[in-house]
């Protein structure tokens, strides 16, 4: 066959693939697989040149040979295949030698047990920005994803995601300085001498990383905005001062005791510092608290704090939780923390909120509620206890299933009759067998009896 007649059949299929996929086309996104239930026509697409998806997502969903030619497409996006029946993950015969997409700058190919074969000339794809090879954990002793030397040789690269690859070696990596963000989540990781030539990155997760020697390459990334360090072992974090730039921090779940250089990170907006039980606040001053000033969400969860009267001047908070503390008294000084707008106190000892009646949002009653009581699968509540909420503006029960909830009508009944206050409910994500109640304490019982409970 002659060139001029293989391309004018080649213009021939492309002209059919628009008309036939034209209307597929949603939300700028063409799914291959369950929408087309197996097209032969689209599991080969060689020759799709001329169908314009240069604003496309072309996600794949079977498992499929797929040999893709495109000189517009800019993302592909191979994620989570399993098989529903088997319950299992799909292995696809996807190669990056198969692709011919000069353009592409997006390339996901995340929880789809991969090997190292089918990253062979990943380097051809010279425009590429983000490439996300997460979570490939399945049969990755047998098969997985080791190797990624060719990666750096991407110099647009600004975004990869290797996350959930525990044998993986990722010492490439610091060769990519163009890299923006940088997802090492529960990689394995021992030593990131490396990690401080990346000097331009601004996002850098190395959660769930708990055998890191020294993280002290963290600390001379100067360009960091955003730092999640959860689970990663840290006893201190003396050295973070010259992380000026940071608005995200997250040190949950680590042996922390003492936090006081905190307070050179004036640019911080939200700081997770739940799960740390060793946690010492009381040292805090208000010269060491003052400069935060633009802090907004400041989480102490579970962090065996007796009292919060040293965040007085953090006035700026719009979300704070203590929850899971051993705080007996909230002090009147959170009245001016007049932009609070969720404050989660549950599971502490306070049985008293006069002290903070006079905050402007006292009596809102929001999604998350001011005031909460929340009942454990582990506890049935009491009528006592109920009556102690005696501004209760929300009752949560996350984890009480529905067939639980019949034993303990009749007592939530009686209780909160004898509160004998207004108390909104509302019954969600019920297919998941999780209750929870949020309004009129008449709708909650109607609710319940429409799921069979006298």
């Amino acid at each position: 066959m002659n060139e001029q007649k293989q391309n004018a059949l080649n213009e021939e299929y492309d002209a059919k693939m628009t008309r036939k996929y034209e209307g597929k086309i949603k939300d700028g996104n063409l799914e291959i697989g369950d929408m087309f239930g197996g097209d032969p026509e689209v599991t080969n697409l060689r020759f799709l040149e001329k169908f314009d998806i240069s604003t496309l997502n072309l996600y794949i969903s079977n498992e499929m040979s797929v040999k893709l030619r495109s000189n517009t497409l800019k993302k592909l996006a191979v994620t989570n295949l399993r098989d529903e029946y088997k319950q299992q993950q799909l292995r696809l015969n996807l190669k990056v030698n198969d692709l011919e997409l000069e353009n592409l700058e997006v390339l996901e190919l995340n929880g789809i047990c991969m090997n190292n074969d089918q990253l062979v000339n990943l380097t051809k794809f010279n425009m590429l920005h983000t490439l996300d090879v997460s979570r490939n954990k399945v049969d990755l002793q047998r098969c997985g994803l080791k190797n990624i030397n060719q990666i750096s040789w991407l110099i647009n690269l600004e975004e990869i995601d290797l996350s959930s690859n525990e044998y993986i070696d990722v010492s490439p990596v610091y060769k990519i300085k163009s890299l923006v963000k940088l997802n090492m989540k529960k990689c394995g990781l021992k030593n990131i001498d490396q990690l401080s030539s990346l000097v331009n990155l601004k996002d850098l997760d190395l959660s769930q990383n708990q055998c890191i020697q020294d993280v002290s390459p963290v600390y001379k990334i100067k360009s960091l905005v955003k730092l999640n360090m959860k689970k990663s072992g840290l006893k201190d974090i003396d050295q973070i001062v010259p992380l000026t730039n940071l608005e995200v921090l997250d040190l949950q779940q680590n042996l922390l005791q003492i936090i006081d250089s905190i307070r050179f990170l004036v640019n911080l907006k939200e700081l997770h510092i739940c799960g740390n039980d060793r946690l010492d606040i009381t040292p805090l001053e208000d010269s060491t608290l003052q400069y935060l000033k633009n802090l907004k969400h400041l989480n102490l969860k579970n962090c065996n704090i007796v009292s919060i009267y040293v965040l007085r001047p953090l006035v700026n908070l719009e979300v704070l939780h203590i929850s899971d503390n051993k705080i007996v008294h909230l002090d009147a000084n959170i009245n001016e923390m007049t932009n609070l707008k969720e404050f989660r106190v549950n599971n502490n000892l306070v049985s008293d909120f006069s002290s903070i009646e006079q905050h402007p949002n006292y009596n809102n009653i929001n999604e998350n509620g001011w005031r909460s009581f929340y009942i454990s699968d582990q506890k049935e509540p009491s009528e006592e206890e109920l009556r102690k909420a005696n501004k209760l503006r929300k009752i949560e029960s996350p984890n009480i299933q529905l067939k639980e909830i019949q034993n303990q009508h009749k007592a939530l009944k009686t209780a909160l009759n004898n509160v004998k206050q207004e108390i909104n409910a509302t019954i969600s994500n019920a297919w998941q067998s999780k209750i929870q109640f949020t309004a009129n304490v008449v709708r909650l019982f109607q609710l319940l009896n429409q799921f069979g409970f006298e």
